[in-house]
């Protein structure tokens, strides 16, 4: 590397989310909501956050049954 050639940190700023990265952003937002409504609401909080993703889980499994 020569003194010419601009950082490798320039090209990062530029670069767009990968499916990878933002899969991974999304499962901490979801982590992090449970672990707060956990803390704001105690054990109903976590019983919500449960509740309110079977219908999620549902259609994930038909989706997956179906092949797609």
């Amino acid at each position: 590397m020569s003194t010419a050639e601009p950082p490798v940190t320039a090209d990062i700023a530029k670069t767009p989310l990968s499916g990878e990265k933002m899969f991974y952003l999304i499962a901490l937002v979801l982590v992090a909501v449970g672990a707060g409504m956990t803390l704001l609401f105690g054990l109903p909080g976590l019983a919500m956050t449960a509740l309110a993703l079977v219908p999620v889980i549902y259609v994930l499994l038909i989706a997956i049954s179906v092949g797609k």
